[in-house]
């Protein structure tokens, strides 16, 4: 026989009692209940070795903090961090960080190592992820310089590499400039700076200075320790997580729908027209695209900007990597970044449920050379021991000369190394995390005005089509994406900032200097100019070079500017066609043939020179004519004409907009 049971009353002891057991009860299963086995859609956060709030103050310290524009600092900070977990193990805390995400005002005076790995982009400026952080520390030194503050980072040791392109004239000038501000706010360097040199060989000299930066902490083994025993550091490749989910599964977007203000944060835009620039003679092409924004009211752009987007890999490129990694195109997946199974520096997984389609055609750069780290992330997963010897061989220092010659020379491309090592079938995760980058934005100087295409932003973009040692034929991702688009197509895109404008004065003289689609800003400035003549202002004298190979093949926008000098747009015009006759013809000769009359122009008060284009070749000889007609025209030295030429362009009167 059963006990009798009281009913309750409201304030019953018995029941309160039991109701709190069972309260502490659920808390402790709710608590205890393992993180991996809550399923969530949100984008899973960067996963980090550690966050200041959680970290072990009783370890030394290591941050690696990089500014990247193409993802190459990236690559070899998280490369960096591998080598120094192999180095000391787990006694030494290394964290790897974008440093757009760094709250340098707060930490930057509390380490004990920072190195920073910096890219340099345009025309000597940082990278978009690194222009707050430059900015802000930019203007510390400058309070310290002033007496405002005092050095406050004498404690603090740091090492830089910078990378840029000694093509350009501003080579490595972030670096640099990293370089003088720390030592400015009273750091102490631990080895001496590296230089990286993408026109050459930008991972010898990271090599090279990792050489250095290791005899330089072993000769101060205070700022981290002793290194561990051989064998017993990690060594952990990069891998993601996979959840593979039901076939139908609804897929988010692979860019959710934003404002596009920024690379974070792109807008889906519609093409509404496609146009073939050169005629039915070139053997190349050019198109000319316009992009409808007038769906994001709040998304404006100035003259002069640039547009970056998200381009896509296309179909075939799509099916034969999923064929490489032996899955369905319909496979649908999410990844995740933390959790059993997820390891090493990830960046943020992008949105999911994702097929697979989707991911390689959005995610994965297969058409770029594979670094020596996917090398080895190849080499785990290779089921033939022939393959992953030799993929470990091409990945070490003694296969230095086997690398150069089977993939640099070669210009081999993921996709053609994964055909030749069949058997390097890696899973999802390590695929995504240690072996195909993430594609990177392009960048396109806008080529029409804001006052006349509010919302409607142009794009003048040569298409990349050329055969490489191997016989492939390499298009280039983002190009022949927008040739290959039709009007209603829909692409990411988001503006960014430019300091490449008109001058506020409108009747500053300005010279342009842009051949080929370095044309492309200057057909904004042109209908800017267009616009202000309409509304009945007057604008002073404007003179463009522009060059092409020959007026029947690739004259872009011909018409738009003849019309240009009839309407006062432009005030002369001059091209020259490198191919037209026995003799090169080239915009700098122009410039040259009518030096008196730049000389002229840049006499008035304010007068600009803006040039864009190729920074290898051309910017640089119109830099020589520039110094040329100083020279000439204003009865100098040559050593007094550059001088003169430099103060043009510290007085901000002298503009690139060069790649």
């Amino acid at each position: 026989m059963e006990p009798a049971t009281v009913a309750p009353g409201p304030f019953s002891p018995g029941i309160a009692v039991a109701s709190l057991v069972l309260l502490v009860f659920t808390i402790l299963l709710l608590y205890l209940k393992p993180k991996s086995s809550i399923k969530s859609t949100k984008v899973e956060p960067i996963r980090r070795a550690s966050t200041a709030a959680e970290e072990d103050l009783s370890k030394p310290s290591v941050r690696i903090l990089y500014g990247t524009q193409t993802g190459t600092a990236e690559r070899f900070s998280k490369q960096l961090g591998n080598e120094l977990r192999r180095k000391y193990g787990d006694g030494t805390l290394v964290e790897v960080v974008d440093i757009e995400n760094y709250k340098a005002e707060r930490r930057l005076p509390k380490e004990r190592l920072v190195l920073f790995l910096m890219a340099t982009y345009g025309d000597g400026e940082p990278t978009d992820n690194a222009a707050d952080f430059y900015s802000w520390i930019c203007n510390e030194v400058e309070d310290v310089e002033n007496g405002v503050k005092d050095r406050y980072l004498e404690g603090v040791h740091y090492g830089v590499f910078g990378l840029g392109n000694k093509q350009y004239e501003h080579f490595n000038a972030v670096g640099k400039r990293m370089q003088t501000s720390m030592e400015a706010l009273g750091a102490t360097p631990i080895c001496r700076r590296g230089d990286g040199d993408d026109d050459d060989s930008i991972d010898d000299d990271f090599e090279k200075w990792c050489t250095d930066l290791f005899a330089a902490l072993d000769a101060q083994p205070a700022l981290l320790g002793a290194a561990a025993a051989e064998g017993t550091g990690s060594d952990t490749l990069a891998a993601y997580r996979v959840e593979l989910l039901p076939a139908g599964s609804k897929a988010a977007s692979p860019f959710p729908d934003g404002s596009g203000s920024s690379a974070h944060d792109p807008y889906w835009a519609v093409i509404s027209e496609v146009q073939e620039l050169h005629t039915a003679a070139s053997d190349r092409s050019c198109v000319h695209v316009e992009i409808d924004i007038s769906g994001k009211s709040q998304l404006k752009y100035e003259t002069g900007d640039h547009v970056g987007m998200y381009a896509r890999n296309s179909e075939q490129v799509v099916a034969r990597m999923a064929c490489l990694l032996g899955l369905p195109l319909e496979t649908s997946f999410r990844l995740h970044a933390e959790g059993e199974g997820a390891s090493g520096d990830l960046d943020a997984p992008f949105p999911g449920p994702i097929q697979l389609s989707t991911a390689l055609a959005y995610f994965a750069d297969v058409l770029s050379s594979p670094h020596k780290d996917a090398l080895l992330a190849l080499a785990s997963c290779a089921t033939d021991s022939k393959e992953a010897e030799q993929l470990r061989l091409l990945a070490s220092a003694a296969g230095k000369a086997q690398y150069t010659d089977y993939i640099a020379k070669q210009h081999r491309s993921l996709m053609e190394v994964m055909e030749g090592f069949p058997s390097a079938k890696p899973s999802l995760g390590l695929f995504f995390g240690s072996i195909a980058p993430r594609l990177a934005p392009r960048y396109y100087s806008i080529s029409s005005g804001a006052a006349k295409h509010p919302r409607s932003v142009h794009v003048t973009c040569a298409v990349v089509r050329d055969v490489m040692p191997t016989g492939r034929i390499h298009d280039g991702v983002a190009s022949s994406h927008l040739q290959r688009c039709k009007p209603g197509d829909c692409i990411p895109v988001f503006i960014r900032r430019s300091t490449f404008k008109l001058p506020d004065d409108t009747h500053t003289p300005v010279i342009m200097i842009g051949p080929g689609t370095g044309l492309a800003p200057f057909r904004g400035f042109i209908q800017e100019r267009q616009a202000l003549i309409e509304d009945m202002a007057e604008v002073g004298p404007a003179v463009l070079f522009f060059g092409c190979r020959n007026r029947a093949h690739d004259y872009i926008y011909e018409a738009e500017l003849d019309a240009a000098v009839e309407s006062g747009a432009l005030s002369q015009l001059h091209v020259a066609f490198s191919r037209a006759g026995p003799v090169k013809d080239y915009v700098q000769h122009h410039m040259e043939s009518n030096g008196a009359a730049v000389w002229e122009l840049l006499q008035q008060p304010g007068a600009c020179v803006y040039v864009c284009g190729d920074a290898k070749n051309m910017a640089k000889d119109v830099h020589r004519a520039l110094i040329s007609v100083a020279a000439s025209q204003g009865s100098m030295s040559s050593s007094q004409a550059e001088a003169w030429v430099k103060r043009l362009g510290d007085s901000g009167r002298y503009h690139k907009d060069v790649w």
